[in-house]
C-alpha cells in the first residue's frame, strides 16, 4: 500500500487548493487517502487501474485528442470536490480521460462514475450515453434547455506497401461531429440551418425571427460561434 500511495502521489500533481469542503490540497494524509481511492476504487471511484500500452508496430498519428500530454485538468466531482491533475489527455478510442506519469507508459484511466465534468484549457467536457455507448463531448453551449456539443472519433487507416499510395505505415485519423441535446435526448446535427431548425422544432413565427437575426448579424451556421449566438438568441425569445 505504501508503494501504491507513493506512485499515485507522483501520478497526480496537485498544485492548488480550492475553497469547497473536502477539497484536496497538495501533500498531506488527506491527499494520499483520496489518491488511493482513485486508484483502488475504495469509496468514491473516479477511475480504473493503471494500464500499459505496448504497440506492436509504429502507427502515425495518435488516438488522443491532444498532440501532447502537457495539459492540466480540473476534475469536478458530483460531491463538488475538485482535483487538479496534470498530464491529461482524452483517449478517443476508449472515450475516456487518462493521466500519464511523466514519459512512462503508465496510464490512469478516469471513469465518469462520480465525475460531473472535466475542464481543460478553459473547455468543459462531459460524458453522456448515446448510440449504445458512453461518449465524451466538449460542451459548446450548455443550458438546461439546450446543449450544443462536439463529439470526437478516431479510425485506423491501414498502410500500404504500394509506393503509389504513399502510406507506408498505419495511420490514426481523428474526426469530429456535432450534436444537440434537448430534454436529455441527443441527436447528431449538421452545421446547416435546415438541420438545426429541424432539431429545434421551431414554429413559423420563431423561424422568421431567427432568419431575421441571422441576416441582420451576418451569421453563418457553418461556424460554431455563430450557432452559439443563434441558440443564445433563441433561448431568450
Amino acid at each position: 500500500m505504501r508503494h501504491l500511495l507513493l506512485f499515485i502521489s507522483f501520478l497526480f500533481s496537485v498544485s492548488i487548493s480550492f475553497a469547497q469542503t473536502n477539497s484536496v490540497e497538495a501533500g498531506g494524509s488527506q491527499a494520499m487517502e483520496n489518491y488511493a481511492q482513485l486508484a483502488s476504487g475504495n469509496g468514491a471511484s473516479y477511475g480504473n487501474s493503471m494500464m500499459f500500452y505496448n504497440p506492436k508496430r509504429y502507427i502515425d498519428g495518435t488516438v488522443h485528442l491532444f498532440e501532447s500530454w502537457n495539459n492540466t485538468a480540473v476534475i469536478h466531482t458530483i460531491s463538488d470536490d475538485k482535483f487538479l491533475v496534470k498530464r491529461v489527455n482524452l483517449n478517443l478510442k476508449r472515450n475516456s480521460f487518462e493521466a500519464k506519469m511523466n514519459d512512462s507508459d503508465s496510464i490512469f484511466s478516469f471513469t465518469f462514475n462520480n465525475i460531473k465534468k472535466i475542464v481543460i484549457n478553459n473547455k468543459t467536457y462531459k460524458n453522456f450515453y448515446y448510440d449504445d455507448d458512453n461518449r465524451v463531448y466538449e460542451m459548446l453551449y450548455d443550458t438546461d434547455q439546450y446543449k450544443f456539443m462536439k463529439g470526437f472519433n478516431v479510425k485506423l487507416i491501414s498502410g500500404s506497401a504500394n509506393p503509389m499510395v504513399n502510406r507506408p505505415n498505419d495511420r490514426y485519423v481523428r474526426g469530429e461531429e456535432f450534436f444537440i441535446m434537448i430534454n436529455g435526448s441527443i441527436s447528431d446535427v449538421k452545421l446547416k440551418k435546415k438541420s438545426i431548425y429541424r432539431l429545434l422544432n421551431i414554429d413559423k413565427l420563431s423561424t422568421s425571427k431567427l432568419d431575421m437575426f441571422i441576416e441582420s448579424n451576418n451569421l453563418s451556421l457553418k461556424k460554431v460561434d455563430d450557432i452559439i449566438k443563434l441558440l443564445e438568441y433563441y433561448s431568450n425569445i
